[in-house]
């Protein structure tokens, strides 16, 4: 590995440990993540997975890598076909106008954009190739149905598939099930090719007019755009099985010579009372929605105060408590709007900060040591000493690799409150009558007026104020803020 670069830790799936990442190629890294299937607006819980793989690119970016990125599109699916004809349109059309909507929504959340964007029509021609390849060597087969050909791949062919999932092949034959219309030789095998039904989207191919099945897309989008295949695939832990474990199945029963990605990385769930967020569900919220009721900045701070593998809850007050943490370091920006000198040794701090990140992408102690370092040095240390760390540490820690506080403070606060307000149905008058109450009441507890400080607290309970104290302070919310 190059001296220019730093070691980097990340839990391989693959591997079921924490590993040294080591990459094909001195000071290079190439990153594939799984994107969206555009036939809707995405929700909360699909960005965090773009959250995250931003975060990827930027951790090694930060540890001197050039990051070679690729997040795709399945712009023709199921999903896509019964969207379209529900709105009486192509689906080509529908596919369209929610790419264009996705990069909106990437913007707004101000994601690098990745080098490459591949859309699954667009590699038509390497997707048949490789699924002729897979025949040829008998791990794939053409089947007959109604509507013409299917092609299958032949799971028992592939002596390591579970070797991502670690799921017994006969638990997988247990949970799985023939659905109507399928010819497959087993239940396990998954398709490649599907057949055009009467009025579908279709392609020509060597079995006859059809579409790519979800899984091949990926396998081969990812050899024409990596000859040498990946350091590190992405995606959420819910792509585990089947769809990685069918890439991997497909890739390399191709060619058993090179690994589809030596490094596979997943982020957790997010969940709402103790259920993933999906649209089967209905218990989603868009991702536009989200931004117009809190603000980009709420939800990646959101995301990255828990680490990327673990579950992310999404219920209770967690949403508020970050918009307040998040008005707290535009405040903390807004103090030190001036430049200070840099004659602080801010090399421990920085190093502590980017220790953290480069273990497994641990985001959430980095941001962590962030507020406990500014609470020390506002106790111990000069002004200078706290601007220095501020302008040359964690402000660009923040704006750079976390991707948030990159709004002018004033402004920002603005917008938090009018958020607040809006969502609350208070008006300017009864928010800063709210605010003044509550710095009132500190005073009182301050000046150990515990009685006076309880009296203010019953009068804003009886308002629907929910207060929140904490050993750095205070904050509150409206009851009718709650999200359930």
């Amino acid at each position: 590995m190059s001296t220019d670069t730093q070691t980097i830790h990340i839990h391989n799936t693959l591997s079921g440990k924490k590993e040294v990442f080591e990459p094909q190629e001195t000071g290079k890294v190439t990153i594939y993540g799984c994107g969206p299937t555009v036939y809707d607006l995405i929700h909360v819980g699909n960005a965090r997975a773009f959250i995250v793989q931003d975060l990827a690119v930027k951790t090694f970016q930060a540890a001197g890598y050039q990051v070679e990125y690729a997040r795709n599109f399945t712009d023709i699916d199921d999903k896509i076909i019964k969207r379209a004809a529900e709105k009486g349109i192509d689906a080509n059309e529908l596919a369209n106008t929610y790419v264009i909507e996705f990069d909106k929504d990437m913007e707004a959340l101000s994601l690098a954009a990745p080098q490459h964007k591949p859309r699954v029509t667009e590699h038509l021609e390497e997707i048949t190739k490789m699924i002729s390849t897979l025949i040829k060597k008998g791990h794939a087969y053409p089947a007959e149905t109604p509507f013409g050909k299917d092609v299958y791949f032949r799971v028992s062919s592939y002596k390591d598939y579970g070797k991502l999932s670690k799921r017994p092949i006969d638990e997988v034959a247990n949970q799985s099930r023939l659905e109507p219309g399928e010819a497959k030789e087993s239940v396990l095998d998954f398709v490649l090719w599907k057949a055009a039904k009467p009025g579908e989207p279709h392609w020509d191919s060597p079995w006859g007019k059809g579409r790519p099945g979800w899984n091949i897309e990926c396998s081969a989008m990812i050899d024409a755009l990596f000859p040498n295949r990946l350091d590190i695939h992405m995606g959420g832990s819910d792509l585990v099985f089947p769809h990685h474990e069918n890439e991997i199945a497909q890739s390399e029963a191709c060619d058993h010579d090179k690994p589809l990605a030596r490094y596979w990385m997943h982020n957790g769930m997010l969940q709402i009372q103790r259920q993933k967020m999906s649209k089967s569900l209905g218990n989603f919220m868009t991702l536009r929605d989200f931004i117009s009721g809190f603000g980009a900045d709420v939800l990646k701070l959101l995301v990255h105060q828990t680490h990327y593998k673990s579950l992310l809850d999404f219920g209770g007050d967690s949403i508020l408590r970050t918009e307040i943490l998040v008005e707290k370091l535009y405040r903390i920006k807004e103090e030190f709007s001036a430049q200070a000198d840099a004659s602080t040794d801010i090399s421990t701090a920085k190093a502590e900060l980017y220790k953290a990140l480069f273990d497994d992408m641990n985001a959430a102690k980095a941001i962590g040591l962030v507020f406990k370092n500014i609470k020390t040095l506002q106790k111990n240390e000069s002004e200078n000493s706290l601007k220095d760390h501020w302008h040359n540490v964690y402000l660009p820690f923040l704006t750079e690799t976390l991707g948030i506080l990159k709004s002018d403070p004033t402004q920002a606060i603005a917008n938090i409150k009018q958020k607040r307000m809006k969502r609350s149905g208070l008006s300017n008058e009864q928010f800063d009558e709210i605010q003044n109450q509550l710095e009132e009441r500190w005073r009182l507890k301050e000046n150990k007026d515990y009685p006076g400080g309880d009296r203010i607290r019953g009068e804003l309970f009886a308002k629907n104020v929910k207060i929140m104290d904490s050993a750095d302070g205070w904050s509150w919310t409206m009851g009718s803020e709650e999200l359930e």
